[in-house]
C-alpha cells in the first residue's frame, strides 16, 4: 500500500508578484559542485565552494559553464565560505558559515579587484566580526546564528542570518574595512525559510533574497530598502519553478538577467538526488491592465471587482492537504482556502510537471486523475496573487 506523507508547507504571499522565465543552463562542473555563492564580474560568473574547500575563486563562462580561470586567495582559509559580493574596488568573500552557532572567528575577506584581475593569486585582508547580541556559543544543534548571505550597502556590509530554528533572517551591519567589528542588528523577517544568498541591485535599490524551505523548495523575495529597516513591508514574491533544489547563490548581470546556482544534494531515505546546476531568468514586472473601453451604446462596461484581502490565503494556516484514500490507491487533495484557484500542478524533484489542471472548473476537494509512481513530489496551487506548495512522498 502506498502512503503519502506531507513533509512541509512553503508559504508565499506578497505584493507585486513578478513574471519570469526560468531557464536551466546546465550542470555545473564537478569541481564547483559545492558552489555556495555567485558574483557577476568582468563578464564572467565567479563562484567558490563552501566548507572544507580550498581558498579558490573560479570563473565560469556564462554559455559553456566551463571553468575558464582559477584564482588562489592568499592570507585566507576556507573554513566555511558561504557568499561573495563586491563594490567598485573590492571583492568580498563571507567566511561565516556557522550551523551550530559556535564560531568566534567569523570573517569577511576583502580582495582588491586590481590584484584579482592581474594575477592568478590575490591577497586578502580580513574583516573580523561578531554579532552584537550573541551570548551563547554552546553546541545546541543547528542554530539561528548561521549565515550564508551578505551584500555591500554604501560603507557597510550587511549580513543576513540563516535561522535553522526560527526559519527567518536577521540583518546585521558592520563596516567594510579591515579590523574587528561588532555587527549591529538592522532589521528582521520571520518565517520565510532558510536564506542562502542575497543580491543588491543598486539601480533600483532592491534586494533579491534567495533560499529554500526545510525540504528544498526554493523561494525568492524582493524588498525595497528603507532607511530604518533593511526589509520593507513592500515585498514581491518570485515563484522559482525549478524543482527541489538546494539553491545557494544569486547574482545579476546589470542587464535584467539573474543567475541562480544550486549545490549538489543527495540523501538515501527517501531517495533524492539534486544536481549542481546554474539557472537564468529575466524578471518582468507585470504591466498595468487598461480599463475596458465603454460600449458605443453609452453603457458602462463591467469592471472586475478588486480581490478582497480578507479572502486571501492565511499564512498561518496549513491550507493544502494531499493524501492516499486507503484501499483505493487514489491520491486526493483538499484546499481549504476560500480564494479563487487558477490552477494546480504536481512537480517531481527535477521540476518536471507530472500532472496539472488549468483553464477548468477546479474543485477544492479533488482527485489526481493519473497514476503517480513511488518518489518525492510537490503539489502547487496558484491563487490570484500567491502560490502555495506542499511536498509529499509516495511510498
Amino acid at each position: 500500500m502506498k502512503i503519502f506523507f506531507g513533509l512541509c508547507l512553503l508559504l508565499t504571499i506578497g505584493v507585486g508578484v513578478a513574471q519570469e522565465t526560468v531557464v536551466a543552463l546546465g550542470e555545473l562542473p564537478q569541481r564547483v559542485s559545492e558552489t555556495s555563492g555567485l558574483l557577476f564580474f568582468n563578464d564572467r560568473i565567479l563562484t567558490h565552494n563552501d566548507s572544507g574547500g580550498e581558498a579558490l575563486l573560479f570563473e565560469l563562462d556564462t554559455v559553456s559553464l566551463e571553468i575558464t580561470r582559477t584564482v588562489t586567495i592568499t592570507n585566507a582559509m576556507n573554513t566555511d565560505w558561504e557568499a561573495i559580493s563586491q563594490d567598485e574596488e573590492y571583492i568580498y568573500i563571507g567566511d561565516f558559515g556557522n550551523n551550530l552557532g559556535m564560531r568566534q572567528d567569523l570573517v569577511i575577506y576583502r580582495i582588491a579587484k586590481e590584484d584579482y584581475l592581474d594575477n592568478d593569486t590575490a591577497a586578502a585582508e580580513a574583516i573580523f566580526f561578531s554579532y552584537q547580541d550573541q551570548t551563547d556559543f554552546e553546541d545546541n544543534g543547528n542554530s539561528d546564528w548561521d549565515a550564508e548571505a551578505f551584500f555591500v550597502l554604501a560603507d557597510e556590509l550587511i549580513v543576513l542570518t540563516k535561522q535553522w530554528k526560527s526559519l527567518g533572517t536577521v540583518a546585521y551591519a558592520l563596516p567594510k574595512t579591515p579590523g574587528t567589528h561588532s555587527a549591529i542588528r538592522r532589521g528582521a523577517v520571520e518565517n520565510i525559510g532558510l536564506v542562502t544568498d542575497v543580491d543588491y541591485n543598486l539601480a533600483d535599490n532592491t534586494l533579491f533574497v534567495l533560499g529554500y524551505s526545510s525540504f528544498l523548495m526554493p523561494f525568492a523575495r524582493t524588498y525595497e530598502l528603507s532607511d530604518s529597516n533593511i526589509f520593507s513591508e513592500n515585498f514581491g514574491i518570485i515563484p522559482l519553478e525549478i524543482g527541489l533544489a538546494q539553491v545557494e547563490g544569486v547574482t545579476n548581470d546589470g542587464a535584467g538577467n539573474y543567475f541562480i546556482s544550486s549545490e549538489f544534494f543527495s540523501r538515501q531515505s527517501p531517495n533524492i538526488v539534486s544536481l549542481s546546476r546554474l539557472f537564468r531568468f529575466a524578471q518582468i514586472e507585470e504591466e498595468e491592465q487598461e480599463e475596458p473601453a465603454e460600449e458605443e451604446s453609452g453603457g458602462e462596461s463591467e469592471q472586475e471587482e478588486e480581490p478582497n484581502p480578507g479572502s486571501l490565503p492565511d499564512e498561518n494556516k496549513e491550507e493544502l492537504l494531499i493524501f492516499n484514500e486507503v484501499g483505493t490507491g487514489t491520491i486526493r487533495y483538499s484546499i481549504t482556502s476560500q480564494s479563487p484557484i487558477n490552477g494546480t500542478r504536481i512537480y517531481d524533484v527535477n521540476g518536471k510537471t507530472i500532472w496539472e489542471q488549468f483553464n477548468t472548473d477546479i474543485q477544492k476537494d479533488g482527485i489526481v486523475s493519473q497514476y503517480i509512481p513511488t518518489s518525492i513530489y510537490y503539489f502547487v496551487v496558484y491563487f490570484n496573487n500567491s502560490v502555495r506548495s506542499k511536498a509529499f512522498v509516495v511510498y
